[in-house]
């Protein structure tokens, strides 16, 4: 299955680069994240990865956290996201702008980060491909 980006095109006006979204640029955004991907490190390189495809969330940026309950290797919780995941992409100050509070964000919380295998990961892609 191939991935095909359909839509108009702009250029844009930061990294010059041919780009689909309209409010921000998803290659200044994806170069804003990776310049933190050295913070984000779990131990293991396949989750890793994967945090690389996402946003990581600190822990301090999570209030009222309430478990929910344990599935197969993990515990699985909701929290409020204080910062809230981002809307748009300012290019003049070369950060992103966030939606702010977010309520009832899921948080599946790892029992050990070998335990992570094959069937864990592919829960976590469908689940970001939602």
């Amino acid at each position: 299955m191939s991935s095909i980006k359909v839509g108009t095109k702009r250029i844009c006006e930061n990294c010059n680069q041919e780009c689909l979204a309209t409010l921000y640029c998803e290659y200044c955004v994806r170069n804003y994240l990776k310049a933190n991907f050295s913070n984000w490190t779990s131990g293991n390189d396949d989750i890793d990865n994967l945090i690389q495809e996402l946003e990581w969330i600190p822990y301090n940026n999570l209030r009222n956290i309430k478990y929910l309950t344990k599935g197969g290797c993990s515990e699985i919780y909701t929290a409020d996201w204080i910062d809230g995941c981002y809307e748009e992409w300012d290019s003049k100050e070369q950060q992103l702008i966030r939606l702010g509070y977010y309520n009832n964000v899921i948080l599946k919380r790892l029992e050990d980060v070998e335990s992570a295998n094959q069937r864990w990961l592919e829960e976590v892609n469908f689940f970001k491909n939602y």
